[in-house]
């Protein structure tokens, strides 16, 4: 088990924006662009450094419910790069391997997929990130490469219009308007950088986030999640605070993530990445992954630690009716313990439910305590199979 749990944790939190210039591309003016206005409300405290450490026994108990949504494997998911949970669909996000969004009924049914990559009027040359917006019925598609945004319906996957956008790694957007993601210097200007711009499709309207030297030059990660009442979320790398978009042109900052050693103390500092992994390898420190992921009456999110030679995430649940955090340790598995039930961190949240992923091959020395339920499934299952939904609640 131990092995098994290595191979999960020993993944990498930070992702490099390997989006390229096109041949055309050209410096963004962003002189005379305005500013966006941060407020300064005092954000929520959350206690990561005083959080409650539970293990696996621990973390079942708190479990209310938990159902398994067997995925249909007749079309292959390569790597789950996101996931949004609607009230009656699964939307995943392979980017890199399959290249496609597949989306799955709430039983597991493959209802379709946006498989349009080419460099058609109705296609996309890559797909770095997806929003779901359930009012409109839209998907929006982020093709970086291209600079471009495109729609399709949530109904069944066809194509509805493509509109030219600016340079980005992750995009949102908030009514008509986008909310662009940028890595370092993505913008070609030389005298300015900013890691957040909102555009009416390819005309800029607002600009903020100027990165510190911490930021400058480091890798960023997808940090973009929606609060309980729809309203967008977004942390800059390596930062311990979670905003909230009020509106295109404000932000307040709603919790900020208190760690013993954080990275983000030495904000004002410019190290490269590598030497942010040693700091967290040898010197404690650690580093809060950004993707907050707001439930009902609890709120999910990853720190990352040091194990061993790994730096790996941990997960971390808030009760916002108590205001205890519990920080799960996934790390150190206690190899007799006996396990009826299989849970996994976090990596989409619908209402008051948490959605992850598990592998269907699932050693048989570790099935024999399993529950029916979830027996049943791994036993039906075949190890190209695509992986099996948890779904659960907690008490």
């Amino acid at each position: 088990m131990k092995q098994l749990t290595a191979a999960v944790l020993a993944s990498i939190l930070f992702c490099a924006c390997d989006t390229q210039p096109q041949s055309n591309s050209m410096a963004l003016e962003l002189s005379d662009t305005k500013i966006i206005k941060i407020t300064y409300d005092t954000p929520h405290p959350i206690r990561a450094d005083n959080a409650r450490i539970i293990g696996m026994d621990e973390m079942l108990d708190m479990v209310k419910s938990i159902d398994y949504i067997k995925l249909d494997s007749s079309e292959p998911v390569g790597v789950i790069n996101k996931m949004i949970v609607t009230k009656d669909k699964i939307f995943i996000l392979d980017a890199y391997v399959a290249q496609q969004i597949f989306v799955f009924s709430k039983m597991g049914k493959l209802l379709y997929r946006i498989k349009n990559k080419g460099r058609g009027p109705k296609e996309y040359q890559s797909i770095r990130d997806m929003q779901v917006d359930t009012i409109r019925n839209e998907i929006l598609v982020n093709d970086a490469l291209a600079r471009s945004y495109l729609y399709f319906s949530t109904d069944d996957g066809a194509f509805l219009r493509k509109e030219t956008g600016v340079a980005n790694c992750y995009l949102a957007h908030i009514d008509s308007l986008y909310i662009n993601y940028q890595a370092p210097e993505q913008d070609f200007n030389d005298n300015e950088n900013w890691a957040i711009l909102v555009s009416d499709k390819d005309s800029i309207l607002y600009k903020g986030f100027e990165p510190t030297p911490l930021q400058n030059d480091n890798f960023i990660n997808n940090s973009f999640t929606y609060d309980c009442d729809g309203k967008l979320l977004f942390t800059p790398v390596y930062s311990d605070t979670v905003y909230q978009f009020m509106s295109i042109s404000i932000v307040s900052p709603k919790y900020v993530i208190h760690q013993k050693k954080s990275i983000w103390n030495l904000y004002n500092q410019k190290i490269p990445p590598l030497e942010v992994d040693k700091l967290i390898k040898q010197n404690n420190y650690t580093r809060y992954a950004g993707k907050f992921l707001d439930g009902g009456n609890y709120a999910s999110f990853e720190i990352a630690h040091k194990w061993e030679e790994y730096i790996t995430p941990r997960p971390y649940f808030w009760d916002k009716r108590t205001d205890i955090v519990f920080a799960w340790d996934t790390a150190n598995v206690d190899e007799d313990a006996i396990v009826h039930e299989i849970i996994r961190q976090p990596i989409a949240v619908y209402g008051d439910t948490f959605f992850g992923t598990c592998s269907p091959q699932i050693p048989e020395e570790y099935r024999k305590n399993l529950s029916p339920k979830i027996k049943n499934l791994l036993e039906c299952s075949k190890e190209s199979d695509n992986p099996i939904v948890v779904a659960y609640t907690l008490k």
